[in-house]
């Protein structure tokens, strides 16, 4: 079986946990001897070193892992990547370009009526266009699609706790976005979900009618066993995007309440609201910003680490970042919202606090400050409560659902 992974994104260009995944799976696939390739975005006149023309100036073919990796530049306004540096009237526009981006169609298809797969898995395809799913349809592709986000109802894949009913989610419903969407994706043969809540979600908004509905957790791609320092201090880490929605800026401020000098926070990533994180910092010499680390650099400072902070203010679906600390050992601190809760057992692995209550954080960060004997103690734990997460067993799995696609009905 030949089978073909798109996603808007590959490495090198992450902006997320969707890519990641992607990377993950393709490999898996390729190590489980399948014939596998990879169809992706790239910004203009950006090639990956060593990757080749491919009968076209604007396709590109390298090698990522031993993955072959085709990538053209999506033609619109801007690239995907860059959309923070846009006003929102732009990136209406470039959105509803997306949706119906007919160049992005002609690429895939041209790539796809060469390599003749027997089915293609889809992850996040905002920036690419979302004709895929029809184009795939046409050519009587089997088809999987594992959803990241709330992307196909709100194009920034941001709904806020308390602000569901924002005005930006209604004026996408008025305007018929959900609805297009929903005729746009269609019913792909599987759907996976790698959160509970994200599959009820889709459910609920009447996405995917006739489509098989799988709950498969992320996969881990192995764990590292990181050696931890001892050290008199409570070290804190946020990794991820530093935008507000993700509840870094309430953190830092938040984070002042905190007289204690031996407790210091690290923010490792990059964002649009960096400067603002920054400035809430003021002069607290226990913050320390990192900016976006290399996987390479970011170990010997994992090895510092007490527990990971995720206090997301935006519904999440399942947060690679938690399953790569747990598989490394390191306890989560996590706001109870979307996906987030399925993954952390209180006081095992982690510990949940109400999304958005940053006092009840505070208690919790203290508290463990005045148990710091006990994270030792739960890294087994960690490592245990996402072993059965490897990527062998989510290859296997994934192999198994791509055979049964061969005995469904074509939706």
């Amino acid at each position: 079986m030949k089978i073909g992974i798109i996603s808007n994104l590959y490495p090198p260009f992450i902006r997320g946990g969707a890519e990641v995944i992607a990377a993950a799976e393709a490999e898996g696939l390729k190590k489980a001897w399948q014939h596998v390739f990879v169809i992706s975005s790239r910004p203009k006149n950006i090639r990956v070193r060593g990757g080749r023309l491919m009968g076209s100036k604007s396709i590109t073919q390298d090698e990522i892992n031993e993955v072959s990796v085709f990538r053209f530049n999506p033609i619109n306004i801007y690239y995907y990547l860059n959309d923070f540096k846009y006003p929102g009237f732009v990136r209406l526009l470039w959105h509803l370009f997306d949706m119906f981006n007919i160049f992005s169609y002609f690429s895939v298809k041209k790539i796809l009526k060469e390599e003749k797969p027997d089915l293609v898995i889809t992850h996040n395809l905002m920036g690419l266009g979302f004709l895929i799913p029809r184009l795939l349809r046409q050519l009587k592709i089997k088809h999987i699609h594992t959803i990241h986000d709330v992307q196909l109802v709100t194009p920034s894949g941001l709904i806020i706790k308390d602000k569901e009913q924002a005005w930006q989610h209604k004026l996408f419903t008025f305007i018929g976005y959900v609805k297009v969407m929903r005729w746009l994706m269609g019913s792909p043969e599987i759907i996976i979900s790698p959160s509970k809540f994200l599959l009820n979600y889709y459910k609920q908004s009447n996405f995917f009618a006739k489509s098989k509905k799988v709950y498969l957790p992320n996969p881990v791609k192995g764990a590292i066993d990181i050696k931890k320092e001892s050290s008199q201090n409570l070290e804190l880490l946020y990794l991820g995007q530093v935008h507000k929605a993700k509840g870094v800026l309430d953190l830092v401020k938040h984070f002042e309440k905190i007289k204690l000098p031996h407790i210091r926070l690290h923010v490792v990533g990059v964002g649009q609201d960096m400067s603002k994180a920054k400035k809430l910092a003021k002069d607290d010499k226990r913050i320390h910003f990192h900016g976006w680390m290399q996987h390479s650099s970011l170990m010997p400072l994992l090895s510092k680490m007490d527990t990971l902070i995720v206090p997301s203010m935006c519904y999440e679906n399942s947060p690679a970042v938690i399953y790569e600390a747990l598989s490394m050992g390191l306890p989560v601190m996590a706001a109870d919202i979307g996906g987030v809760p399925e993954l952390i057992i209180e006081g095992k692995n982690g510990w949940i606090f109400t999304a958005g209550n940053f006092d009840e954080l505070n208690k919790k960060i203290i508290s463990l400050y005045k148990q710091r004997d006990k994270i030792k103690l739960m890294s087994e734990n960690c490592r245990r409560s996402v072993a059965k997460y490897n990527i062998d067993n989510y290859t296997e799995k994934i192999l198994e659902l791509a055979n049964e696609t061969k005995y469904r009905k074509k939706i």
